[in-house]
């Protein structure tokens, strides 16, 4: 693990006073010739990291949709009217998500391009995130001290 990722791990551990831990969820995917992932389940702790695929289709930002239920999605937009964006997708980076937005998503979706302008992508592209868990309930599998 290289200092950088080291130092992500430190402070997110000392933003919390349970010792808690962090669970990658293998997900969500935007299938080849589509540009919005199907939906992956972040109920179980908080979002605070998103890897993204090894590779990605050029000009295309990421935005998203959220939901509370896995049912019904909302796009995801800030208190200033714009959405959530990450505008420059750099293939195999991790983005560090701030905990006022991790906080609020049970489960989300991911969008190659905006509301609307969606862009598809040439293959499928496979995210990973990253939730912070109470030590008890990660699962020995998937758990990174």
């Amino acid at each position: 693990m290289s200092d950088y990722a080291d130092m992500q791990m430190i402070f997110l551990r000392e933003q919390f006073t349970e010792s808690p831990m962090l669970q990658v969820l293998n997900g969500p995917t935007i299938k080849a010739g589509e540009s919005l992932s199907d939906a992956v389940d972040c109920s179980g702790g908080e979002l605070c990291r998103i890897t993204m695929p090894s590779d990605w289709s050029p000009n295309a930002s990421l935005t998203f949709e959220f939901s509370t239920d896995g049912v019904f999605f909302n796009e995801l937009y800030q208190l200033d009217g714009y959405a959530v964006t990450i505008e420059t997708v750099v293939p195999g980076a991790g983005v560090i998500i701030p905990s006022e937005i991790g906080r609020a998503i049970a489960f989300i979706k991911f969008r190659s391009g905006t509301p609307g302008n969606p862009v598809e992508q040439d293959e499928d592209r496979v995210f990973a995130v990253t939730i912070i868990v109470p030590e008890a309930e990660v699962s020995p599998a998937t758990q990174r001290p």
